[in-house]
C-alpha cells in the first residue's frame, strides 16, 4: 500500500492548492470486478483517473515541484520511506548495478570534475558506496546500514510513530534526485538508469516512488452473507493522499500541464498497474478501457450535455485549452 511522506512542520502549512490546479472534488466513475485469479478479491478502479491523459513530468519544465525553492527535485524532497526488506534489497541490488554499468555519454557530455560516481548515473552518490559493498561481501560490518539510507519515523496503521528507513535527504531532496546541470539531466537516478538499460523501473525503484501517481487502498470487507473478501481500490494519488498536502506549493495530478500527454494513463502506467493488481486483473481493466475509448466515451456527451464518462477536469482543461478555474 502507498505510504505518504509525512513531515512534522512545513513553511507552507495552511496554504491553499495552487491556482494552476483544478478543484479537488469532482465526479469520478468507477469500474468494479472480481479478480480472475481470486474469487475472494474485489477490485475497483477509478476510470476517471485511468482514462485521463496524465503523464509524470518529473525532469521536464512542466514539473513545477512541490517546493518552489527546489523545483528541479520535483516531489522528491522528503526522501522515500521503504516498505519492507524486499523493498530495501531491491535498492541494494540496483545501486550495485549502477556501480557496474557505466553510462554511455551523449554527444558533448562528460562527468563533472571530481565526480565520485564511476557509472555516471548518480549525482549525489556517497563516496563510500564502493567500500560499503566490499565490506558487505567480506562480512565485516556490524551495522550494515546502506550509505544512502537513514532512520526516521513513520506513522503506522494504528496512528503510532515507529522507526522507519528512508533514503537520505541531500541539499533538500532525496539522495537519488539528480539536479539540473547533471549530464544525464534532472530526475531520479534509478529511473534514468532503468531507462538507459532497458529495465522496468517498477522492478528497481522503491515502492512508493513507482506507485505514485497511482494509489492502492486495500481493506478486508465482510459481505452480507458473512463471506470476507479483500477489496482493492486503485485511484489517483492526489494532494490529499499525502496526509493533506497543504505544504505543497503545487501538485501535479490536478495540473492541466501534466495532462497533455495525449495517451491514457491505463496504457502509460501498465507496468505499475500490473504490479499493483496482477496481470489477469490488468487485462480486464485494459479491455474495458479499450472498449470505452473505442466507443468515444472519453469525449462523448449525452443529450443533456452531461459527459458519458466523468472526464478528469485537468485532462479536459488540457484538451480544450481552458484555465483550471474554467473547468
Amino acid at each position: 500500500m502507498n505510504q505518504p511522506h509525512r513531515t512534522s512542520a512545513s513553511p507552507w502549512r495552511g496554504k491553499q492548492p495552487s491556482p494552476a490546479e483544478v478543484a479537488e472534488d469532482y465526479p469520478r466513475e468507477w469500474f468494479e470486478f472480481v479478480d480472475p485469479d481470486d474469487s475472494e478479491h474485489l477490485i475497483s478502479v477509478d476510470l476517471t483517473w485511468l482514462l485521463s491523459d496524465y503523464r509524470c513530468a518529473f525532469g521536464t519544465d512542466a514539473c513545477k515541484g512541490i517546493d518552489p525553492e527546489r523545483v528541479d527535485a520535483g516531489c522528491c524532497i522528503h526522501g522515500a520511506f521503504l516498505t519492507d526488506e524486499e523493498d530495501r534489497d531491491r535498492v541494494v541490488d540496483v545501486v550495485k548495478q549502477m556501480e557496474e554499468a557505466p553510462r554511455v555519454p551523449q554527444k558533448n557530455q562528460k562527468l563533472p570534475d571530481g565526480s565520485s560516481d564511476p557509472g555516471g548515473w548518480w549525482q549525489n552518490r556517497p563516496a563510500d558506496t564502493g567500500k560499503w559493498y566490499e565490506a558487505i561481501d567480506a562480512d565485516t560490518l556490524d551495522e550494515p546500514l546502506e550509505p544512502w539510507l537513514e532512520w526516521d519515523e513513520l506513522e503506522n496503521d494504528d496512528g503510532e510513530m515507529e522507526p522507519a528507513l528512508r533514503t537520505k535527504v541531500v541539499d533538500g531532496a532525496c539522495i537519488f534526485a539528480n539536479r539540473a546541470g547533471w549530464p544525464g539531466g534532472r530526475g531520479c537516478a534509478i529511473h534514468q538508469f532503468a531507462e538507459g538499460n532497458g529495465l522496468n523501473h517498477v522492478d528497481v525503484k522503491p515502492d512508493v516512488c513507482w506507485q505514485v501517481p497511482l494509489r492502492r487502498l486495500e481493506e478486508w470487507e465482510e459481505r452480507p452473507d458473512g463471506q470476507e473478501i479483500l477489496h482493492t481500490r486503485i485511484t489517483e494519488y492526489d494532494r490529499r493522499a499525502w496526509g493533506g498536502g497543504e505544504e505543497f506549493e503545487w501538485w501535479c495530478s490536478g495540473a492541466p500541464g501534466t495532462h497533455a500527454g495525449g495517451e491514457s494513463l491505463w496504457k502509460t502506467s501498465k507496468n505499475e498497474l500490473r504490479a499493483l493488481i496482477g496481470d489477469a486483473a490488468y487485462a480486464v481493466v485494459a479491455q474495458h478501457c479499450r472498449e470505452r475509448e473505442a466507443a468515444g466515451a472519453r469525449q462523448a456527451f449525452g443529450p443533456s450535455g452531461y459527459p458519458l464518462l466523468s472526464i478528469h477536469p485537468a485532462t479536459r482543461a488540457a484538451r480544450e485549452g481552458l484555465e483550471p478555474d474554467e473547468v
